[in-house]
């Protein structure tokens, strides 16, 4: 597998040599990647993403919330499944902490992301 780099801002790489990353950096990236993509924001499919402020925040039901996240990455090409999920809800901010543990055809990885309408990261 083979995907375009992001830097810690989010932006993609474009320095010769460094543009892409493979095998399991490509796959961690793209189970990211998923996982900020709100549902109705991509034009060309309007029905790809997640539906945090239609499903996750507007019922704040967590069992629910962590099928769809589980879903989502499992979702992801070369992941084979998700081993580990756990998650910290934060009221205050409406942001969901997640971490998991992820088997894909290329290893093993941990993702972690924060989820929901404050900064993704």
């Amino acid at each position: 597998m083979k995907y375009r780099a992001l830097d810690e801002n989010g932006d993609m790489v474009l320095r010769n040599g460094q543009a892409y990353i493979s095998d399991i950096d490509a796959v961690r990236q793209a189970c990211a990647t998923r996982l900020r993509l709100l549902i109705y924001e991509w034009w060309e499919d309007i029905k790809d993403g997640v539906p945090y402020w239609q499903q996750i925040i507007a019922n704040r039901d967590i069992d629910d919330a962590l099928r769809i996240i589980k879903k989502r990455i499992e979702g992801t090409d070369n992941v084979l499944s998700v081993l580990d999920l756990e998650h910290t809800w934060d009221n205050d901010s409406r942001n969901l902490y997640v971490r998991a543990a992820v088997q894909s055809t290329y290893g093993l990885f941990e993702l972690s992301e924060t989820l929901g309408p404050g900064e993704v990261s």
